[in-house]
């Protein structure tokens, strides 16, 4: 008797929201919809990244840097977003929701298994790239002024590196900032700030493309915690050795019974043994040529009978990341 095919497994049921939830950030997407009057019509095509509808009015003679106002725009003195400004930071949710017009719709996007979601985020960000490009091929400016979010940090917030990339060969000012909210003067982004709190897939790529851009790797402070401090907290190990071999500063340990230490250091009780090795070489410099000076040594009677001895330390090079762990 021929064996019966076993079926495939289905897909772990993964919903990216309970109703309740999906239902309460329609309510807020919405609500901002609701409050962004008289949007122009190449503000719409940019914040639903509809291409064709871009091309079209770009085509008509529509300027490229028109400036829409919008409940994000946080009151009538910041000048409105320009489509650039509106296609870079965008997110792929608003645009699902956006292109399903209804709460239902967006449930049901909520309620779909993560590959059918994951496929969806790729139309999305594909759409994305080529709003962007075709934006700056028309002369969109990547500084366009305000006190908004300028294109560069809405590409990093959504962890977009090619973007990102596009938009520092377009000459995007990479130390650009911006406050939170009016009313906090006192707390400033950076796109590399901005990049750390993501937390998004490509944050350590997108943060190397700024570091090596010319990004300050010690920002302003955000609510009194510097860019370091809230890499540690976020726990994203792939991103300290990119920020420390940019040139951030490691805090100093706090006792973890300092009662007014909260999070704003790392301690004994927190540690994490990579961040001691750096410590206790001095800087990551030093770790950096500590870690080589052991490599070499481990490899270089291996080596040397393969390749000539002045290769060793090339390949060693190429082969590692040397002082990331």
């Amino acid at each position: 008797m021929t064996a019966m095919a076993e079926a495939p497994e289905a897909e772990a049921y993964e919903p990216r929201y309970t109703p309740d939830q999906a239902r309460e950030r329609a309510a807020r997407f919405a609500s901002k919809l609701a409050t962004t009057t008289d949007r122009p019509a190449i503000s719409r095509a940019a914040h639903t990244l509809d291409l064709e509808a871009l091309r079209n009015e770009l085509a008509a003679g529509v300027g490229v840097d028109t400036l829409v106002m919008g409940p994000d725009d946080e009151g009538p003195t910041t000048g409105g977003r320009t489509p650039l400004q509106l296609a870079t930071a965008v997110t792929n949710e608003m645009v699902v929701y956006q292109r399903g017009g209804t709460e239902e719709a967006f449930l049901g996007w909520a309620a779909s298994s993560p590959s059918r979601r994951g496929e969806i985020d790729e139309g999305i960000d594909a759409d994305r790239i080529a709003c962007v490009a075709l934006l700056l091929e028309h002369g969109a400016s990547p500084n366009p002024g305000g006190t908004l979010k300028p294109p560069l940090m809405g590409a990093a917030r959504n962890g977009n590196l090619m973007i990102v990339n596009m938009l520092l060969s377009a000459g995007s000012d990479v130390n650009a900032l911006c406050f939170c909210a009016p009313h906090l003067n006192f707390d400033v982004w950076s796109a590399l700030f901005i990049t750390a709190l993501s937390q998004k897939r490509d944050c350590a790529a997108i943060a190397d493309a700024l570091l090596k851009a010319g990004a300050d790797p010690n920002p302003p402070k955000m609510a009194e915690r510097s860019l370091m401090e809230r890499a540690i907290q976020i726990g994203d190990h792939s991103l300290w050795p990119v920020l420390l071999r940019g040139g951030a500063i490691l805090p100093p340990r706090v006792n973890p019974n300092n009662l007014n230490a909260g999070f704003q250091a790392w301690n004994n009780q927190l540690a994490r043994p990579y961040l001691e090795k750096i410590e206790a070489a001095g800087s990551w410099k030093a770790y950096e040529k500590a870690h080589r000076t052991k490599l070499l040594a481990t490899f270089t009677r291996k080596f040397t009978h393969l390749f000539p001895p002045e290769l060793v330390p090339i390949i060693v090079e190429f082969s590692f990341h040397i002082g990331f762990y």
